[in-house]
């Protein structure tokens, strides 16, 4: 999962008021099929102790970053440069790589950029395009989870 993901969750969809929802993404956990990688939980951390806390505690939630990852991250760095800008789309390209190595899908609302975008513009679908991942918006991975509320 991307970090907008999460940040979605929080803004539209209330614990407190859709608790079926986070009941089933914790439910998804515990089950190995979700998780987010060490660096979109740093970027969780950033933006509310609450969410962080959160994620920190539902274990098998956060990956760690192993070795291929780190060789694919480098390869994004290296054909698009401009990507990443200090704190901006700093985990984008840990996102991608992660999902390359399990051989899984990335849960994303970013959208797609057209042809001839530079590369401070690229969005993950476009890069995960280029390494053979999968990008499913949030409602398709309820979906194809079989969730309904």
């Amino acid at each position: 999962m991307d970090s907008n993901i999460l940040i979605g969750l929080v803004q539209r969809y209330p614990r407190d008021i859709f608790p079926s929802i986070w009941d089933s993404i914790e439910e998804s956990v515990a089950l190995g099929e979700s998780c987010i990688c060490e660096a979109v939980h740093r970027e969780v951390y950033r933006i509310g102790d609450d969410l962080y806390k959160w994620a920190k505690k539902l274990p098998g939630f956060v990956c760690s970053t192993n070795g291929e990852e780190l060789a694919t991250v480098k390869a994004i760095g290296q054909a698009h440069p401009e990507w990443v800008q200090g704190q901006v789309n700093e985990a984008d390209p840990f996102v991608i790589a992660h999902a390359k190595f399990e051989g899984s899908d990335i849960v994303s609302e970013e959208n797609r950029k057209g042809p001839g975008v530079i590369d401070k513009n690229l969005k993950i679908p476009n890069v995960a395009d280029e390494h053979q991942v999968r990008v499913l918006k949030f409602f398709d991975y309820v979906r194809a989870e079989g969730w309904s509320f």
